[in-house]
């Protein structure tokens, strides 16, 4: 079971993934929160403990240029991973602060089912 200290909210906005061991990612967020998103993705190489690199425009309405904020990969899924960020700046804390009111709350997803033919 996932423990959260914060709230996630629905979003769509594209990503960056950076991670020393396999480079850059591209993905999409789909849910983010003031202690970690979850990003669906092409590929899911990236080991759980990895520390990454996200990366992601969050509308220059909310803060000018893309935030960047480190974190480490919890937990995988064949569409994508999630990130629980590590000491995000006081910068990408505002700038979260400031999008994530906007967004609506994100519904609760169950794993998905993979059967053995």
């Amino acid at each position: 079971m996932e423990h959260r200290n914060s709230e996630r909210k629905a979003v769509s906005l594209h990503a960056v993934i950076g991670c020393p061991r396999f480079g850059l990612i591209r993905g999409q967020i789909e849910d983010l929160g003031l202690d970690g998103l979850y990003i669906s993705a092409q590929t899911s190489i990236v080991p759980i403990g990895a520390e990454v690199t996200v990366t992601f425009p969050p509308g220059e309405e909310i803060c000018p240029g893309c935030l960047s904020i480190k974190g480490r990969v919890r937990h995988q899924s064949l569409q994508g991973f999630g990130v629980e960020f590590l000491s995000p700046e006081p910068r990408c804390i505002e700038a979260l602060e400031r999008l994530l009111p906007a967004m609506p709350p994100t519904l609760v997803r169950a794993a998905p089912l993979l059967r053995a033919i």
